[in-house]
């Protein structure tokens, strides 16, 4: 699952040195689908890393739960990853969202009630999915049946660093402010 309707996000910089936490709005992803041309798939949002798309490889679907994506890629970067299980979620971008706004506990929530779906992502170990319940499973093909099943919230980020010093980055003030404003860290 790229996203689960009306599950909301860890909390997300506004670029104006604030946080808000975001959620999607059941109907919305299907309705983006059913006008989209066509949804790219990239590996980390990076746009030459592209793995194909919804009139190639890439089926998207909005059902019950949330936005389902089903993709089939020989792509040796991600194939590696897969099998050295790096792979820790989706993520999406899209552009003109339509949002309602509300508050909880002095943070700001906006739902996003309508978008356009430009991209998914798979998102690897580099990065951290905004949304806490994204899932991956991975499959092999004829080489021996394997699965892998990732969901984001179950394990904490690797820190990235130099392999004799790893950074952990300080989160300390982002933590304060969660923690100010009612939510659990």
């Amino acid at each position: 699952y790229v996203n689960v309707a009306d599950r909301e996000s860890r909390p997300i910089p506004d670029r104006k040195g604030g946080y808000f936490i975001e959620r999607i709005a059941p109907g919305v992803f299907r309705r983006a689908i059913a006008k989209a041309d066509e949804v790219k798939i990239l590996l980390n949002h990076k746009w030459d890393k592209m793995l194909g798309g919804t009139k190639s490889n890439l089926t998207l679907r909005e059902d019950a739960i949330g936005l389902r994506a089903h993709v089939e890629t020989e792509n040796p970067e991600v194939v590696q990853k897969a099998k050295e299980k790096r792979l820790r979620g989706w993520s999406f971008g899209f552009t003109t969202p339509t949002e309602e706004r509300a508050e909880r506990n002095g943070m700001p929530i906006r739902t996003i009630t309508d978008l356009t779906l430009k991209e998914v992502s798979l998102i690897d170990d580099t990065m951290r999915p905004w949304y806490p319940s994204t899932t991956v499973e991975v499959r092999a093909g004829e080489e021996g049946e394997s699965t892998l099943e990732i969901r984001a919230e179950e394990f904490e980020a690797d820190y990235v660093g130099f392999e004799d010093k790893p950074e952990k980055p300080d989160n300390s003030k982002l933590e304060n402010m969660i923690k100010k404003y009612g939510g659990n860290v």
